[in-house]
């Protein structure tokens, strides 16, 4: 197994996963890739958040160079290739998800975006196997598993979290967001990722800095014991429709 199998545990101690936990790296040396244990590359060109799917669902530990990549948004948002006039004039979105040029721009001008150039790779792979040190981690879950996550966040910090999306380009809310700021992050499954990724309708997706994920599971385990947890314990009171049945059955009996 890899060296995070005992992270893998304690997550899903408190949330329970239907997939694996997965740990994301950006290489700034495609050769880098070489070095990996047991990586696997695609054999064509794919959507960058084809690659979280296939460590999540199956394990594998997944590499993928900026020519790998076919998806427009996610190459420009993690720096693979520079941004340019058609996108910043809002292209991508006219038409398909605003009305306007200016809504477009709008939006275009919101999505983050990594340094131009500073990265050319990315690997992925479930938790436990991974061997290389990620930069993020990265789970699927429902609405449930992603609250806890919230609160382990929250326990020692108060306060609470901020999303922002415009739900597309989930690369740039899970990946782009989470490097730039050093914070959880919580965002939907994207178009992309629901059509290639096989995310499913009830996933959100939360991304978690790897230098504050074991405050993250602090978190949990002491709201844990203080007695909100996953799953949800449901409050459970006598069935009055077998009570009322029983009594019937009682003066049958007698009778």
């Amino acid at each position: 197994m890899g060296n995070y199998e005992g992270l893998d545990n304690q997550l899903n101690k408190y949330l329970r996963l239907a997939t694996f936990p997965i740990g994301m790296k950006l290489l700034e040396n495609s050769e880098d890739l070489n070095a990996i244990k047991y990586l696997k590359k695609p054999e064509h060109k794919i959507a960058l958040c084809q690659i979280f799917s296939y460590a999540r669902y199956y394990g594998w530990t997944m590499g993928c160079t900026k020519e790998d990549n076919l998806c427009p948004l996610a190459e420009i948002s993690i720096g693979f290739e520079k941004s340019n006039k058609l996108f910043e004039e809002g292209a991508f979105f006219i038409g398909r998800y605003n009305e306007t040029k200016e809504a477009a721009k709008k939006t275009s001008s919101t999505m983050p975006q990594l340094k131009y150039g500073q990265y050319s790779a990315i690997v992925s792979g479930a938790l436990s196997r991974i061997d290389f040190k990620p930069d993020l981690i990265l789970i699927w879950g429902n609405s449930s598993q992603i609250m806890r996550l919230i609160q382990g966040y929250l326990w020692k910090r108060g306060g609470r979290i901020s999303m922002s999306t415009f739900c597309d380009g989930v690369c740039a809310d899970t990946i782009s967001n989470a490097m730039l700021t050093g914070e959880l992050q919580v965002a939907f499954p994207c178009l992309g990722d629901r059509r290639f990724g096989l995310a499913m309708d009830s996933d959100l997706i939360a991304s978690i800095p790897f230098g504050i994920v074991e405050e993250i599971i602090e978190g949990m385990e002491k709201t844990h014991k203080a007695g909100t947890r996953y799953p949800i314990p449901y409050q459970i009171s006598t069935p009055e429709f077998f009570l009322k049945l029983k009594k019937q059955m009682g003066r049958i009996k007698k009778n």
